[in-house]
């Protein structure tokens, strides 16, 4: 009859767990000397060397054939340790000096530049206000990149369209004649809500945003005279809303000219 090898006793099926337990406590005893090897310099391997022949009863390094001598020189390559040296100069601040005044010169230059431009711009703000009357649909305000007139697409165009509408003209005067007064440049900014648009001319809200802005600036330049390098448009279509668009109201909100007076300080905030 043939043996069945499953039918044996407990002790003799759980005999290879002593196998698996000094194979596992080797190979812990292998993976401890591999780490206190690679944490020690030459000194400390002699001496863990030596231990090792204690232990093992080996014969004395005299009695060991030269080719399989431990090498000294070669074991001071493997096992050497990496030294740190700090050393100390004397900086010599003088030639300094220079690039440090003129930076402090300049920072004080564009410091006074902001303080003259920001009372100017409040006296620019003024006058706005005093000329247009508080026109409704134009608001006037101060941010980082410049003096902001924000017109409402209502009181320069028809929904769709990018030819300004009569009615806007002489107003739009009203703000060419002071525009003209002021050196610094000039940004047209087109927006408008997210209502998607698809027509022939205008395919998107980014080209109906950027040809109001460029039909403003073509009108400056052609009834006022405006430099044309004084000037620039941008179209931001329905992604730089000032409010949500979820209402009626704030769809008309954001559909807008943004005139902006920029400040010396613009290139910070804007590229």
């Amino acid at each position: 009859m043939k043996k069945n090898l499953l039918a044996h006793n407990q002790t003799y099926t759980n005999r290879w767990l002593v196998t698996y337990a000094d194979f596992i406590t080797l190979l812990l005893a292998v993976f401890m000397v591999m780490y206190a090897l690679s944490q020690m310099d030459i000194n400390n391997f002699r001496e863990f060397s030596d231990s090792i022949e204690n232990v093992f009863n080996l014969p004395d390094r005299e009695n060991i054939p030269e080719k399989t001598r431990i090498n000294k020189n070669h074991l001071s390559k493997v096992f050497h340790t990496t030294k740190t040296q700090v050393s100390f100069s004397i900086i010599n601040t003088s030639s300094q000096k220079t690039p440090v005044n003129e930076l402090r010169q300049k920072l004080s230059g564009i410091e006074s530049d902001l303080k003259q431009e920001t009372a100017g711009f409040e006296n620019i703000k003024s006058i706005f206000k005093e000329k247009l009357n508080n026109v409704e649909g134009i608001s006037i305000t101060r941010q980082p990149r410049g003096l902001v007139i924000r017109l409402s697409n209502r009181i320069l165009f028809d929904s769709g369209s990018d030819i300004i509408r009569k009615e806007s003209v002489m107003m739009l005067d009203k703000l060419a004649e002071i525009l003209k007064t002021i050196s610094n440049p000039i940004r047209i900014e087109g927006h408008t809500d997210n209502l998607p648009i698809k027509t022939s001319k205008f395919p998107s809200n980014w080209e109906l945003s950027t040809a109001r802005a460029t039909n403003i600036i073509k009108y400056l330049i052609k009834k006022h005279d405006f430099s044309p390098g004084k000037l620039s448009a941008v179209g931001y279509g329905e992604y730089m809303p000032v409010v949500n668009n979820n209402s009626k109201e704030g769809r008309a909100t954001n559909r807008r000219v943004d005139i902006v007076v920029l400040s010396k300080s613009s290139k910070i905030f804007n590229p």
